[in-house]
């Protein structure tokens, strides 16, 4: 279980350095390792890690919500558990509303928001495989690993922009959103 933790901790983190190549590439280019990969072994979040550039931490922040609204969109049509099907609801709504803050932001940074690839290889993987879980129960496995996964990503990444970032828009809508991600992350918990 950890290392599949480590395996999927390093997925969100895996982007593409100059999203237009991935754009002109139809999406299929290979990501690169941000400089938040290369901090040592056991370092908490955010915690001397190398500052990742603000590009690199929109583009990650816009996959993580993208890949939220659409396992969240999926979870409400073949999640069995209720509660589930009620945070799939609030994920909808608070990573809409986190997506659409981050494009302020990024304009008010004066960064590129990535439209293409919508998401990275990685999480496009998971969605495709949620998409082929028909019994509700196995679905409803998959999708919290998934989501507990992710919000940790999460939290990893916008601890570490809200230390090293560059750009104070970003990092304000990284302490605005962190506190939502943590609550979410705490619901999962409560649900496992």
């Amino acid at each position: 279980m950890r290392n599949e933790l480590c395996t999927a901790l390093a997925g969100v983190l895996l982007i593409a350095s100059v999203p237009a190549q991935a754009q002109t590439m139809g999406g299929q280019g290979t990501n690169q390792s941000t400089p938040m990969q290369r901090a040592p072994a056991g370092t908490p979040a955010g915690v001397n890690a190398a500052p990742l550039s603000d590009q690199d931490f929109v583009a990650a922040a816009a996959v993580a919500d993208r890949f939220e609204i659409q396992g969240a969109k999926l979870a409400l049509v073949r999640a069995g558990d209720a509660k589930l099907k009620e945070f799939a609801r609030m994920m909808l709504t608070d990573h809409k509303a986190a997506l659409q803050e981050l494009e302020a932001a990024a304009k008010e940074a004066g960064v590129v928001m990535p439209t293409e690839p919508a998401l990275d290889q990685s999480h496009a993987t998971k969605i495709v495989a949620l998409e082929g879980r028909t019994d509700p129960a196995d679905f409803d496995r998959a999708y919290r690993t998934d989501q507990m996964q992710a919000h940790q990503q999460a939290v990893t990444l916008l601890e570490t922009y809200q230390r090293t970032g560059a750009k104070n828009s970003l990092r304000v809508w990284a302490a605005k959103t962190l506190p939502v991600v943590k609550k979410h992350l705490e619901m999962l918990n409560s649900m496992n």
